[in-house]
């Protein structure tokens, strides 16, 4: 599988978790998809469920279709203390959205 796959396929997993827990997302193409802070705590509970892991997330302002950068929102579990992504979301608050970067237990 392509990396442009991959990462679709990671797309149609976190769109699938939004939608059945109606939260709202953004999504922009393969590169962008922005999950709002005020849900993403399901979505990511359920994509765990799923077989899938966290690795890493960033966060934005969105305002309207312009994208902000917030570069004291970055969490790398690879990096600094174990962390539950959703613990961390949750410190981040509802205003901000969030990039999901998604990988399986095999590694991809």
């Amino acid at each position: 599988m392509t990396s442009s796959q991959d990462g679709l396929r990671s797309h149609r997993a976190l769109i699938a978790a939004c939608l059945a827990n109606g939260v709202p997302f953004f999504w922009q193409g393969p590169g962008t998809m922005l999950i709002s802070g005020s849900g993403v705590g399901a979505v990511l509970r359920d994509v765990a469920a799923a077989g899938e892991r966290v690795l890493g997330l960033d966060g934005f302002e969105l305002d309207s279709s312009v994208i902000h950068p917030r570069l004291d929102l970055i969490f790398d579990p690879s990096r600094g203390p174990v962390r539950d992504p959703v613990s961390v979301v949750d410190e981040w608050g509802h205003d901000v959205w969030v990039d999901v970067t998604l990988g399986t237990a095999a590694g991809t």
